[in-house]
Order: C-alpha cells, then sequence, then structure tokens
C-alpha cells in the first residue's frame, strides 16, 4: 500500500520543472477525533459559560499534532506538497493516587500515536502577500501505541508499544495566510482518515479535525 504513496510522490516530483520553488513550513496545533467534535466545538458548550481558553485546554488534551512539510511550485496556482507529522490522541489515563492521603502521584496515559507522511497538490485560491489556499493528500500512516506519563498539558512518553500497523489515508483542508518576503504565518483546518485503505474486519474509521498554526519560509 505504501507504494501507492510513494509512487504518486516521485511521479509528481519528476514533473516539477527545473526552476521550481521550494519552501518548508513547520505546522502545529490542536486534533481532535470525529467522535469527540461536537462535544468541543458545540455551541452549547459557548453557552454554557466555557471560555475559549477552556476550550482550547479540553481539545489538546484530546490530541494534538506537529509536523514539517514541503511546497513546490508547479505553476502560479498549484504546488506539490509533501510532509510528516506526528499525531497524538491519549486514549485512557490512570491515576496513581496515595492510598492514605488520597493525592493524586501520577497520571498515566494510554496514547494512540499515528506518523502520517503525505503527499498531495494544493490550490491557490487567492495568491499573492494574502494567500487563500485548499490542498489534498494521500498518507501512509504508521500507527502504534505508547504509555505516558502526564504532568499537566505535558505528556511524556515512558515506553512505545512494539507493534506497529500500517494504513493509507487521506486528508483534504483549507488555509489562509499571510507573506511577508520569505516569511508567511497562517492557520488550516484539516479532515483527515489514517485509515481510509488497509482496515481490517471490525475496525472503526480513524478520522479526526485538526486546527493548525502555521509558520512557512521560502516562497
Amino acid at each position: 500500500m505504501h507504494r501507492i504513496v510513494l509512487g504518486v510522490s516521485l511521479v509528481t516530483l519528476l514533473a516539477l520543472p527545473a526552476p521550481a520553488q521550494v519552501g518548508i513550513s513547520f505546522f502545529g496545533g490542536l486534533a481532535t477525533p470525529s467522535a469527540s467534535i461536537n462535544d468541543v466545538y458545540n455551541r452549547a458548550g459557548f453557552r454554557s459559560g466555557d471560555t475559549l481558553r477552556s476550550l482550547l485546554r479540553e481539545a489538546a488534551r484530546l490530541g494534538y499534532q506537529l509536523g514539517i512539510r514541503t511546497r513546490s511550485t508547479l505553476s502560479e496556482r498549484f504546488s506539490f506538497i509533501g510532509g510528516i507529522a506526528l499525531v497524538r490522541f491519549p486514549q485512557s489515563r490512570l491515576y496513581v493516587t496515595d492510598p492514605q492521603s488520597g493525592d493524586t502521584l501520577a497520571v498515566l496515559a494510554s496514547v494512540q500515536n499515528l506518523v502520517p507522511i503525505s503527499a498531495g497538490v494544493e490550490f491557490h485560491v487567492l495568491p499573492g502577500p494574502l494567500q487563500l489556499s485548499v490542498s489534498g493528500q494521500l498518507s501512509y500512516t504508521i500507527l502504534n501505541t505508547s504509555t505516558d506519563w502526564e504532568r499537566g498539558t505535558i505528556s511524556v512518553p515512558l515506553a512505545l508499544g512494539t507493534q506497529n500497523s500500517h494504513r493509507v489515508g487521506a486528508d483534504v483542508g483549507a488555509g489562509i495566510g499571510l507573506a511577508a518576503g520569505p516569511v508567511g504565518i497562517g492557520a488550516e483546518v484539516r479532515y483527515a482518515i489514517s485509515n481510509l485503505i488497509g482496515r481490517v474486519e471490525g475496525e472503526e474509521p480513524k478520522s479526526y479535525l485538526s486546527l493548525l498554526l502555521v509558520l512557512t519560509l521560502g516562497l
């Protein structure tokens, strides 16, 4: 399955014009499983008095994403994009307490880790300093689990699972950005399905919504 993604990437790279401009982007933000999107972002949460900060903190506890991406121009409107990311979803938490005082001594979390290696095409609706774009990608995703030690909002992996699984997925997204010379900043919304192809019998689709901040160098 991974040969499909690698083959598409290779063909696209070979098709790039020789003087193609290349840029690199660093991105990070929230990744919310589909089953929890309504719980986090519905209007009832705002009406009940939750602040934006508390909603974002709750979303961060459900998952987050960090990654790097390259972009090569194909034309004024189209670019080839490809990159790698780490997406993490805490699944369950174990609270270790002092039997005498009842104080929490440590919080251990079982975390699902996804590493999507992606390639696709971006269309620039508004090319120029103020940018609006839409994009789509295929991804080869490595899935694993780890046991983490949580301290506040920081999660430190203590042990990685020994079994990896692999799936082919896809994602679509839209972004807005502002470029000043070789540096650009922006925000993206992306929806991904990590196991579109290769699911075993009884396996549920793994999909999530990402809200990302992006820093771009080049282009």
